[in-house]
């Protein structure tokens, strides 16, 4: 048995599929060969029978060509019935046995043809279903189940969440409402997961480790992003085929975007039928406090694809800080000499980093938190009083800065509140865009 992946042609409208050499031969079907062509729409398929012991009529023959002094089989089939059978299908598998071809719609386009019917049913119906890989808290996941469900497009909490961090997805089962007791919650690296744990969904989410994108994770941890994120990038290849999304939403930091690994992904993703459309987007687009810029891609299987995707601009914040803060006792401030003294060492070794964010109250804007923040970090941002001494953001004053619900951080002590937080985004960034999206739609 031979499988050959052949494209479906055209000629004056017609379907037209051509197939030529050894797998003909193979199969027994050379120059002159009859053959019977027997069609299944309902079943989608065309068969070839080699007829040469009870011949009919109506029977074709292979015919041939030459090339190089040889003689090659040729079966050229271009009918209007070839389209009613594989519909939009652009490829074929092929099956050559002994005395038998049988031609199929290709599994890839089968799929996309699967995923779009479900996706229009389903939409018309509001019974979204929705699914998110490395989930963390759920910060992202809530916001883009807020919007679908404030439109009155989704069927329930997620179906499945998958994340490796075992205190994170515990906080989003206690605190998220995109996730409750029917969610399939799958802890450990999404590398190990068995792809038959990932059901079909419609909206699937994900944010990959950004460690090795960022600025800063590659010179702490001298990664680039192609040894930080193979293992990764084939994983959330596997986790996509398996749930076959209709719209996939994914975030990363801006220097994600020109990384090889997300050349890949948007490849591999076209070439599975989606089209891409991509955005930056910070504070001019939510209005929040913390100026924190994202990558954002949406891949919607082309079939559904809108002609563009935007998210509108909103107003910048310019309510100031003081009114997102708490009353805090005094013992949350010190000296921090040592972040002080290391300030003056930095700036005289010329290093980038040496300018440290202190905040009165009166700023408009802060600068990126991120997710180890509880360590003091001296690039993050401080409160500082009249007599010097400073003070970090609270996990609830955290949490507001960035527009997210502080309720899903209930109950976190405040290193992992600030570690869900931190590598978090601003929850008005995938709110609006899934807004947009459904706007586009």
């Amino acid at each position: 048995m031979d499988i050959k992946y052949a494209k479906i042609g055209s000629n004056k409208s017609n379907g037209r599929i051509w197939l030529e050499g050894n797998n003909l031969i193979k199969a027994g079907f050379i120059e002159g060969a009859p053959y019977r062509r027997v069609d299944n729409i309902d079943g989608r398929q065309i068969s070839l029978f080699l007829t040469a012991d009870n011949p009919a009529a109506t029977d074709r023959k292979v015919t041939a060509s030459k090339r190089g002094g040889k003689s090659r089989p040729i079966i050229d089939l271009c009918d209007r019935t070839i389209t009613e059978i594989f519909g939009d299908a652009r490829r074929v598998r092929v099956t050559f046995s002994n005395g038998q071809i049988v031609i199929e719609a290709h599994h890839e386009d089968i799929n996309k043809e699967t995923r779009e019917t479900a996706f229009r049913k389903r939409y018309k119906a509001g019974q979204l279903r929705e699914a998110s890989l490395f989930t963390g808290g759920g910060i992202s996941t809530e916001a883009i189940h807020s919007a679908l469900d404030e439109a009155g497009l989704i069927d329930g909490a997620c179906k499945w969440v998958a994340e490796i961090e075992p205190r994170y997805i515990e906080s989003a089962q206690d605190n998220c409402f995109a996730v409750d007791d029917t969610t399939a919650i799958l802890t450990g690296p999404v590398e190990e997961i068995e792809t038959e744990f990932y059901s079909t969904v419609d909206v699937l989410s994900f944010s990959m480790p950004c460690a090795g994108f960022s600025k800063a994770g590659s010179v702490k941890h001298k990664q680039t992003s192609e040894e930080h994120s193979g293992s990764t990038l084939f994983a959330t290849v596997s986790a996509i085929k398996a749930s076959n999304p209709a719209v996939i939403i994914s975030e990363n930091v801006v220097e994600s975007q020109s990384s090889p690994m997300y050349q890949l992904l948007r490849g591999e993703l076209e070439r599975l039928g989606y089209t891409i459309f991509e955005s930056i987007l910070g504070p001019e687009h939510t209005g929040s406090v913390e100026h924190r810029r994202r990558y954002w891609f949406v891949a919607i299987s082309s079939g559904l694809a809108p002609s563009s995707l935007e998210v509108p601009s909103v107003e910048l914040n310019s309510t100031p800080l003081a009114q997102f803060l708490e009353s805090v006792d005094d013992s949350q401030f010190c000296e921090n000499q040592y972040l002080k003294d290391k300030s003056v060492r930095d700036s005289q070794a010329g290093k980038g980093f040496a300018k440290r964010q202190l905040l009165t109250g009166d700023e408009t804007k802060v600068g990126t938190i991120g997710r180890h923040y509880a360590k003091r970090r001296s690039t993050e941002p401080f409160i500082v009083r009249d007599d010097g001494k400073e003070r970090l953001l609270t996990p609830t004053e955290h949490a507001r800065v960035k527009s997210i619900p502080e309720r899903l951080i209930a109950g976190n002590g405040m290193t992992i509140a600030h570690q869900i937080l931190g590598q978090s985004v601003d929850f008005l960034q995938p709110y609006n865009l899934t807004r947009a999206l459904l706007g586009a739609l």
